[in-house]
């Protein structure tokens, strides 16, 4: 063993030979490099001598075992920023063992003050991060660069950030009341799981039990400051007053809590695969949820929300999934929701200021109405899923104004959307389809908008307005119902505009029960019967539309109808263009009305009316018949190119002709 001495003291110092064993003779902890140093500076003088000890315990000092020099101290601001990993494209690929020269210039091997640092491989080092918690991988990240790099692996937080918080994507959190998850590899961070870890480290975790476990083993806890809370009700308490706390509620069945939202908190489920089948609250006496003044932007999110009442109890039940009052704008998404009651609604939003955001959300199973939006409250719902309710779908009253999206509307018991009571609203894309009966209602003084929507394949109808319903349907595809794709009674009024209508398995438009209506610009085809048919006292304008290629006539005006039908395009039908038949009255003016199978425009039975300035031509039959007490008044028209004539009148039919 070679012996070396301190400066200031006579201790000697034992070196390892185990050290020593196999060095270069270069390094300055050799014998033989002692010996000669010794002689050379015995010949130099004192001075040479004092400096030569001065290099040597340096360099003694930096070669003592496992000694780690610590850099500077880092401060608690730097610690919060979690370390900010280095970006080491441009790094060289790490030699397994690193070289530097002495203080002579000599190349020694690395000594093992750097053993951790440099010589041992990545992958074992990672694998031992690994066994660390957060805390203390920060705390790692400040010793030196390539410790940076290897903490800052995104297999390490991706485990942790998956044991922590049990989800299967990273979640981020842009905006205090909003969530995202996102795709790993669709992200510009670095490292998307340590960043998610990061947003999401203040959460106070919903676990049943883990409070107990971490109380009785706080050894396996260190370098972790997570709060953990047994209920809901417990974590509510526990974040009352900060400002945008945030819940994370785990896997499990959470019953009978009664929670009340009055402050902006975030609630979110937290399981692996899909959320809202391992994460269920609910509740069989009372709302699950409700969202009082003072909630404001709180977030309610990937849950799954029942009300389940006791089939047994006596009492009403009257009672929601969620309940949404007056001046609160929360945020639900991503929830499935489901209620049981026979008579209440699973989501009521009800009263002024009401104003949620509900988005992502499946709506389905319940015994009433599935989105119950009242008195005069708004919202935004968009992409949500609402099928299979006892009742409406959507119910909008009372001056409700909601806007909805996206939302896909099917399989219901009952109607679609119905609005009533003066209800708005503005509805745009929606998907409606397959309810038992309209798709799509409006009754008493309501007064929709509704565009781009596709209503099809109700067993019934598709729009159904009545009682003074009025409404404007623009640009939507109407198709494949049982009845007609759109049926107005009983004084109403709507707008119905620029749509397709085809393929019904009765007709395109159906008017009577004085109906009124503008219907215009529309592209009415290929229905079992008429294309549009107006009867009983009925006055709709029709303008502009392209109706044609029905199975049965185009336009059919019977039983007292009326109307204004103006500038429209009526061809290739397989029966008559135009039908006036039994004390029907209607305007027909500048319409062109060609190719048919038969006749033009047919009147019989007592049909009446004018038809003036209108293009007639190329049918098979006759342009005009007239027969059986019908007494039209027509003039200035084009009728041309008929196989079988021009103008017939017979079997009683009269004709008043100002000028072809």
């Amino acid at each position: 063993m070679s012996m070396t001495t301190r400066r200031g003291t006579e201790r000697p110092v034992r070196r390892s030979s185990r050290l020593n064993k196999g060095k270069n003779t270069g390094s300055l902890s050799g014998s033989s490099a002692t010996s000669t140093t010794s002689a050379a500076t015995a010949a130099a003088g004192p001075s040479s001598a004092s400096r030569a000890r001065n290099c040597i315990n340096a360099t003694e000092h930096r070669n003592q075992p496992y000694s780690l020099r610590r850099k500077s101290s880092t401060s608690s601001v730097e610690l919060e920023k979690w370390c900010a990993p280095v970006n080491l494209q441009t790094r060289s690929k790490r030699s397994r063992l690193n070289h530097q020269k002495d203080v002579h210039g000599h190349c020694s091997s690395n000594t093992d003050e750097n053993f951790l640092q440099n010589d041992v491989p990545d992958e074992i080092l990672i694998k031992i991060f690994s066994y660390l918690l957060e805390r203390d991988l920060c705390m790692s990240a400040c010793v030196c660069k390539r410790f940076n790099e290897l903490v800052n692996d995104i297999t390490i937080w991706k485990r942790m950030y998956q044991n922590v918080y049990e989800l299967s994507l990273p979640l981020l959190r842009p905006a205090p009341a909003k969530f995202k998850f996102v795709q790993p590899d669709k992200t510009d961070h670095f490292n998307i799981w340590k960043e998610s870890f990061r947003v999401l480290y203040n959460a106070v975790h919903v676990r049943p039990g883990y409070c107990h476990k971490v109380y009785n083993s706080p050894e396996m806890f260190n370098g972790r400051d997570i709060q953990y809370c047994d209920t809901i009700e417990e974590a509510l308490s526990t974040v009352e007053g900060q400002d945008y706390p945030l819940i994370l509620v785990h896997e499990g069945v959470y019953s009978g809590e009664w929670l009340y939202i009055d402050s902006p908190v975030c609630i979110i489920g937290a399981a692996m695969g899909n959320i809202p089948d391992n994460v269920v609250v609910e509740n069989c006496k009372d709302s699950t949820f409700i969202f009082i003044d003072g909630c404001e932007d709180s977030y309610l999110g990937h849950l799954s929300i029942r009300f389940t009442p006791d089939p047994n109890s006596s009492s009403h039940h009257k009672n929601s999934c969620i309940e949404i009052g007056t001046n609160c704008w929360p945020t639900i998404d991503g929830c499935a929701v489901q209620s049981k009651s026979q008579v209440g609604c699973a989501v009521s939003v009800n009263g002024k200021g009401a104003a949620p955001v509900i988005k992502n959300c499946i709506i389905n199973k319940c015994e009433n109405v599935g989105l119950y939006i009242n008195d005069h409250a708004q919202g935004t719902y968009v992409d949500n899923e609402i099928s299979n309710n006892a009742l409406a779908g959507v119910w909008v009253k009372n001056y409700a104004n909601p806007i909805i999206r996206r939302c896909h509307v099917h399989d219901g018991r009952d109607v679609g959307v119905f609005t009533f009571d003066n209800g708005l609203g503005y509805f745009d894309k929606c998907d409606i389809h397959d309810n038992r009966i309209a798709g799509f209602e409006v009754k008493a003084g309501a007064n929709p908008t509704v565009v781009h929507c596709e209503i099809h394949h109700g067993q019934t109808g598709g729009i159904y307005v009545h009682e003074n319903g009025r409404g404007e349907f623009i640009d939507n595809k109407i198709h494949s119902n049982t009845f007609a794709g759109v049926w107005i009674t009983s004084n109403s009024d709507p707008t119905i505009r620029g749509n397709e209508i085809f393929n019904g398995h009765q007709g395109g438009v159906y008017i009577f029960g004085e109906g009124r209506g503008l219907i215009e610009n529309n592209n009415i085809h290929s229905n079992a019967l008429a294309g549009i048919q107006i009867r009983t006292n009925s006055n709709p304008i029709i303008r502009g539309n392209r109706i044609h290629d029905g199975q049965h006539g185009g336009i059919y005006v019977h039983e007292k109808g009326k109307g204004l039908i103006i500038e429209n395009e009526v061809y290739s039908n397989t029966l008559a263009g135009v039908w006036v038949t039994t004390g029907s009255c209607p305007e027909l003016r500048r319409n062109r009305i060609h190719s048919g199978k038969q006749v033009g425009v047919y009147f019989y039975d007592n049909g009446h009316g004018t038809l003036e300035d209108n293009d007639i031509f190329n049918h098979m039959y006759s342009g005009v018949q007239i027969r059986t007490g019908s007494n039209p008044l027509i003039r200035r028209n084009k009728i041309w190119g008929g196989q079988n004539g021009g103008i017939l009148v017979y079997n009683g039919g009269k004709l008043y002709i100002f000028s072809l």
